[in-house]
């Protein structure tokens, strides 16, 4: 594991592999010298913490002492000072970072924002928000009490695709503000790396990449939390929804590469959908495609070459698309059995899908 830092007569020691080292940044000037409110704090990478969701690939200085710990539940990482009052983690809570996918900066309509400042950090763009959970809402789920109280977000873009990953950090009202300044600057993201290393694909739709606004890959959903109102559905996203609420002329839809049909027609939750196995790499896969206008769909066991039209994309809120908005669903996974779920009840069920946000497309 390698960390770079500056600091003069820097010690390291090694502690638990789950909380990464120690770094004591003591200049040798003694206990009374300028350096020493820099004194025992720790460098933490979150690749070593157990459960951890892949996007939280980063590193971050911690006072000596605090461990981070994930909420597998809700994608989240709590940072917490084992030393504090409180009977469990969750009370002893001092920072807490969940995330999002989108275009642009957001927040949910389940707080009131007293205020919202722009700022940067580290170079990237970032929003302040001075947040309090409104009347009447209930208490945040697996997140620490203070979070459902007024306290400071601050939303980091990590990137200048579209959409985006944004970091959400939420620090504990009584932190110490210099702890947290060290720490949100100390906060430096590692670029993920693409699993599979796909080239030569056909986008699915045009502009697919880039209307992926709502309902991105592996983002959780319940009704009272989607962005899409009403909603019916609860789980992990198994796929990527690509928006065409704005357009009324029909959207072809096409085949990513080379392949096999091995379903073609309804199914709850879709409407009209189609299953396609596809070889790439020499590893079998099974593309879907949901939402689709059942009588244009191409037919079962036909082969298809990449680009070619397999349907178009069904006429929002009619059985076309199960009464479900104009998009398509895009799934992606390994295997070459017939899988059409759309939403799974927990990461591991996900560990097969892929992000289509990481292939690599032609329009």
């Amino acid at each position: 594991m390698a960390i770079s830092f500056i600091a003069t007569g820097c010690q390291i020691k090694p502690i638990n592999k789950n909380i990464g080292l120690v770094i004591n940044l003591n200049d040798g000037q003694g206990s009374d010298g300028p350096e020493k409110s820099l004194a025992n704090w720790q460098v933490i990478e979150t690749k070593n913490i157990s459960a951890a969701a892949d996007v939280f690939n980063l590193s971050v200085q911690v006072p000596d002492g605090w461990q981070i710990q994930a909420v597998p539940q809700i994608e989240a990482l709590n940072i917490f000072n084992p030393e504090a009052e409180g009977q469990d983690n969750l009370r002893k809570s001092q920072i807490f970072i969940r995330y999002f996918k989108a275009s642009d900066f957001l927040t949910l309509g389940t707080v009131t924002i007293h205020s919202r400042t722009k700022t940067t950090i580290n170079g990237r763009p970032a929003v302040i928000y001075d947040i309090e959970k409104k009347s009447g809402v209930a208490n945040f789920a697996h997140q620490p009490s203070w979070r459902s109280a007024r306290h400071l977000v601050t939303d980091i873009r990590l990137n200048d695709t579209n959409p985006s990953i944004f970091y959400v950090v939420a620090k504990r009202p009584d932190l110490a503000q210099e702890i947290f300044d060290r720490f949100i600057i100390s906060l430096k993201p590692e670029e993920k790396k693409t699993e599979e290393n796909f080239s030569q694909l056909v986008a699915p739709v045009q502009e697919f990449k880039q209307r992926i606004t709502k309902k991105p890959f592996g983002i959780y959903i319940t009704p009272k939390t989607s962005s899409i109102q009403p909603e019916k559905f609860t789980g992990y996203h198994t796929g990527a929804d690509a928006e065409f609420g704005d357009v009324t002329d029909e959207v072809s839809v096409k085949a990513i590469a080379d392949g096999v049909v091995i379903f073609s027609g309804t199914a709850s939750g879709y409407g009209g959908v189609i299953a396609i196995r596809h070889i790439i790499n020499d590893e079998i896969y099974v593309a879907i495609y949901g939402h689709l206008k059942p009588n244009s769909l191409v037919k079962n066991n036909t082969s298809v070459s990449r680009g070619q039209l397999i349907g178009v994309l069904g006429i929002g809120n009619t059985s076309e698309t199960d009464g479900e908005r104009k998009h398509l669903h895009f799934g992606f996974h390994r295997g070459q059995e017939i899988n059409l779920k759309g939403y799974v009840n927990n990461q591991q069920d996900l560990k097969n899908w892929l992000d289509p946000l990481s292939f690599i497309f032609t329009e």
